[in-house]
């Protein structure tokens, strides 16, 4: 009972308790036969505690020895290592087990952004956290070669990664479109987040993305809107965005929009 508690407590040690249990029991048991056998033998008193002496030692030396071994010798159970896969770590084929994952891209597609928007703004409406979400759109990217515009996007997602804290999400929404989900963040973090977002991915320009223009619609949810609503506002601040300097529109509820210069 001892030593199965003990391994319980130590799976990877030896136990102390248990081991020093084991000792005494070999001793005694030990000493139990050299009393039978000097009972038996007609041995004298002096020899029997001598030979009792001699060998509690011995067993408490191997004792000792084979404690140590086992400590600093014996290989430890070790545990298993499970690695986590994400999207990015599977084949093409693996992809098709993963129903709300965009296989060029391996960013959320439109049915696993509508998910989590849907998500978040459940949380919005019933605990009052803040959300906004952006929508950024590839425009031109009809007129690149196949390869050329599947590295486009794949560059943008990467960028746009990069550009966001770690509670945001991001996806394709559409073949060309972008949407970024910003939970805990208002008008005035979507801006901050909309100004990154242009300077990273202006930054991370290759000679593919130079061909293309990049256009960034951000609004906030408000308590009681429902997803329509929300999903006509961004794309209404994308479109607007086409017309401003640095192609970046803020829309609020009310249809007033904050331009950028």
């Amino acid at each position: 009972m001892i030593d199965l508690i003990c391994r319980k407590k130590n799976k990877n040690g030896t136990c102390l308790l248990a081991f020093i249990i084991k000792i005494l029991l070999v001793v005694a048991a030990a000493e139990l036969v050299i009393h039978l056998y000097a009972m038996l033998a007609g041995m004298d008193a002096n020899i029997q505690e001598l030979v009792r002496s001699i060998l509690r030692l011995l067993i408490v030396a191997a004792g000792i020895f084979l404690l140590f071994r086992r400590k600093n010798g014996s290989p430890q159970a070790e545990e298993p290592v499970t690695i986590e896969h994400g999207p990015e770590d599977i084949n093409e084929e693996d992809l098709k087990q993963w129903p709300n994952i965009d296989a060029l891209t391996r960013t959320s597609n439109e049915r696993g952004l509508t998910i989590s928007i849907l998500e978040l703004m459940a949380l919005a409406d019933r605990y009052g956290h803040k959300l906004s979400i952006g929508m950024i759109k590839i425009d031109g990217i009809d007129r690149l070669e196949e390869a050329d515009a599947e590295d486009v996007m794949i560059n943008t997602a990467g960028l746009m990664a990069e550009s966001l804290r770690m509670p945001d999400r991001i996806g394709r929404f559409k073949d060309n479109v972008f949407m970024a989900l910003l939970p805990e963040s208002d008008i005035d973090g979507a801006t901050i987040v909309a100004d990154r977002l242009r300077e990273n991915l202006a930054k991370g320009m290759t000679d593919a993305t130079d061909k293309v223009s990049v256009w960034i619609g951000m609004t906030e949810f408000h308590r009681g809107e429902d997803l329509q609503s929300l999903l006509d506002r961004v794309e209404s601040a994308v479109v607007q965005s086409e017309k401003e300097e640095n192609g970046i529109c803020i829309k609020q509820q009310e249809e007033s929009k904050y331009e950028k210069t």
